[in-house]
């Protein structure tokens, strides 16, 4: 009776996770370079039950054999949130138009094998974030190309987060444009990752701290904004256009949040009626065990 209690309410608790991110994958569909949620259920360890001093009978579906213990079949503790997955498909290409707008085009890369699957390789723009506890900066991975330029001149994300280079270091606009305004006809973003400044011939193009990892899955961890960070081993490889020459970069493009949400939508409506399911039955076990004490008074 009780473990229909708590496997009655453990759907409940993992729906209402799934709910979260749902609604935040929602809350986000506006925001360049999100990456949507997706919420994986499973089941907690099964028990499988047997007759024992009993051999009569049979089970469909489940083998016999004479003089052992008959099997009864097989009994579930209620599911859990296992874990969130964040979906890295590319998201759609909007034009802006803005000078600090760059988008990651990186659809063609082919599929490699790691550990016997197919994964989709991913590139991502650096860049660097204070180090948790006042420790030294550290440097994140995003997909997000809305960016701007802080009064100190770096070009910054709209969190304010400095965007590094090819070698790991802050990019400084002003320094490369001197005194000439920031406009597209002074800063070119080129295909392959370089700034040139246009409006200052005399500086040399910086090269974008843009970088392939193999398996995005598996390596990166998701923050509270559009950031990842890196747990895979080694080091995510810095982007050579002879290597990846289906990747491109655009200027005055974003790439938009990858949530679908009319998809979105139905499943909120799905998760919903799961709920509703699993309340229903919590509410059956509670008025059971009131007909049982009610039983059990003495008149």
């Amino acid at each position: 009776m009780l473990r229909g209690l708590d496997a009655a309410a453990s759907g409940m608790i993992a729906n209402q996770a799934r709910q979260d991110a749902l609604t935040n994958n929602l809350a986000n569909v506006n925001t360049p370079g999100y990456k949507a949620d997706n919420s994986t259920f499973r089941t907690f360890p099964e028990l499988l039950l047997e007759r024992i001093r009993d051999t009569a009978g049979g089970v469909a579906g489940l083998p016999a054999f004479p003089g052992s213990k008959q099997v009864i079949g097989r009994l579930s503790h209620g599911v859990y949130n296992q874990e969130l997955v964040p979906n890295f498909a590319q998201g759609d290409i909007f034009e802006t138009g803005k000078v600090l707008d760059i988008a990651l085009v990186d659809g063609g890369i082919p599929t490699i094998e790691v550990d016997g699957r197919q994964v989709q390789p991913r590139m991502f723009f650096a860049v660097q974030k204070p180090g948790e506890g006042g420790g030294p900066p550290q440097v994140y991975y995003t997909r997000s190309g809305n960016w701007t330029m802080n009064a100190a001149g770096q070009l910054t994300t709209m969190e304010g987060y400095p965007v590094l280079n090819a070698a790991g270091q802050p990019i400084n606009l002003r320094a490369l444009l001197g005194d000439a305004p920031l406009n597209k006809e002074n800063l070119q973003v080129t295909s392959d990752g370089r700034l040139i400044a246009l409006g200052n011939p005399g500086t040399a193009p910086i090269r974008l701290g843009i970088y392939r990892i193999d398996n995005p899955t598996a390596d990166l961890v998701k923050e509270a904004d559009t950031t990842f960070r890196y747990t895979g081993n080694g080091a995510p490889t810095l982007y050579n256009p002879a290597v990846d020459p289906a990747v491109s970069i655009k200027q005055g493009y974003i790439e938009r949040s990858n949530v679908d949400a009319g998809r979105t939508m139905i499943d909120l409506m799905a998760v919903l009626r799961s709920y509703e399911a699993n309340q229903r039955v919590l509410q059956a076990y509670d008025i059971t065990l009131q007909k049982l004490n009610e039983v059990g008074k003495i008149g």
